[in-house]
């Protein structure tokens, strides 16, 4: 065979040093069966990946082998980017069926499930242990109440890891705001996929999102949210959980307990004892945002039989196995760490929530959708913030949100076709 290179690029839930070396480790083995193949990994920042990704198909130089967020397939699909799945390549198990039907538009497989996430609650431990005595954090009501005390024994003013703000809450019109309080609109009984489906004038107006909403105002308020943190960058909101403690509960994806029940030698990066709790129920229950990646094989790649090898192998066992205990991304298949994992406490809890999790939905215009309704919530959130109660500007907010989406989804995409 004469020397051939398949470009790789993917985006790793945490970035560090060790992720290259540790690529290499999990591709060993691929390596060793295919002595004169070179491979090329690009790790993307997951803030710059869909315009990196979207900028290379127009070049026409897409990589080999791509890491797309499952919210991506729809667009990419719309667009003819991306090749089908080869029959019969992969036929496991998976964690959730979401994330199965996450892989296919219009009956067509575009992607092999490779990493799955939920946001879920994770909380300081200690703090539970010292302060939570008969409360219920499983309901809207009894997280709603434990919040209030927290918030009334807090100094705002000066970091007290002992009398810790309740949650780590921004308001920044960024997606990841959307994916950090999306599972309470969801748990107040908001589907988006189904608003969004019908094209009709209400999608974030509609009455399913008014619990979600006003219940996230209510814990701004008891939050002591202002200005200034909500502002905060996600980053910084992470930091100000793990090693300041400044928050009793953070939302988000639980990689750092993950990765630590995979290797419990690795450094441990929280300063607190933190576990996972699932999204308190509201009326609609406790669900939450889940989310994930699948690997694909753009149409432009000139070695689609080797990529499609490549990526039977970063979904095995053997490369999950190295990958997760840096990474903290867990398999998309059953088996292997869910088999060896799966009777922690934890990890049940966390399986439990992907379970029940409710995925984006794919549409073709996804990326302006997602973009604009984070702006809208962002906007409502400091309405809220400002003391508004919904009925004030939030409808009004929600409502030109909807006139917004509507547009869009009039534009000329054929989407039935």
């Amino acid at each position: 065979m004469s020397n051939q290179t398949l470009r790789v690029w993917i985006m790793p839930t945490q970035v560090g040093s060790r992720t290259g070396k540790l690529f290499n480790r999990a591709v060993a083995s691929f390596r060793k069966a295919h002595p004169s193949l070179a491979l090329e990994m690009r790790v993307l920042p997951w803030s710059n990946a869909w315009g990196e990704i979207m900028r290379a198909f127009k070049r026409g130089d897409p990589p080999d082998v791509l890491q797309v967020g499952s919210s991506w397939i729809g667009t990419l699909a719309h667009l003819g980017q991306l090749a089908p799945v080869p029959s019969g390549l992969d036929s496991r198990p998976l964690v959730a069926d979401w994330v199965g039907e996450c892989a296919t538009v219009n009956g067509v497989r575009l992607g092999v499930p490779w990493v799955v996430e939920c946001s879920g609650l994770i909380a300081r431990r200690d703090i539970l242990d010292t302060h939570l005595r008969d409360g219920n954090l499983g309901t809207w009501d009894g997280f709603m109440s434990f919040c209030s005390e927290l918030g009334e024994r807090a100094n705002k003013q000066e970091i007290d890891p002992r009398r810790p703000l309740p949650v780590g809450i921004t308001c920044r019109p960024e997606p990841v705001t959307l994916h950090n309080l999306a599972p309470w609109l969801i748990s107040g009984g908001w589907k988006l996929t189904e608003l969004l489906a019908k094209e009709g004038p209400q999608i974030l107006s509609h009455k399913s999102s008014r619990p979600g909403l006003e219940y996230l105002g209510e814990l701004l308020r008891v939050n002591r949210t202002d200005e200034d943190s909500g502002m905060v960058q996600p980053y910084r909101l992470s930091r100000d959980f793990y090693q300041e403690g400044r928050f009793a509960f953070l939302v988000g994806n639980p990689w750092m307990i993950l990765r630590n029940q995979i290797d419990p030698t690795a450094a441990v990066e929280s300063r607190w004892p933190v576990t996972f709790l699932p999204i308190p129920s509201g009326p609609g229950g406790s669900i939450t945002r889940g989310g994930g990646s699948l690997l694909t094989v753009p149409t432009r790649s000139h070695n689609q039989d080797l990529a499609w090898k490549l990526i039977k192998h970063m979904t095995s066992a053997t490369f999950m196995d190295i990958w997760s205990q840096s990474s903290g991304d867990v398999p998309a298949h059953l088996g292997g760490f869910w088999t060896r994992h799966g009777d922690h406490p934890e990890i049940q809890r966390v399986r439990q929530s992907l379970e029940v999790a409710k995925n984006y939905p794919s549409h073709p215009m996804w990326a302006t959708i997602e973009q604009v309704l984070a702006r809208g919530l962002s906007d409502i959130l400091w309405s809220l913030v400002a003391g508004d109660s919904y009925n004030d500007h939030g409808i009004g907010i929600a409502q030109t949100v909807d006139e917004e989406l509507h547009s869009i989804l009039q534009m000329g995409w054929d989407r039935k076709a």
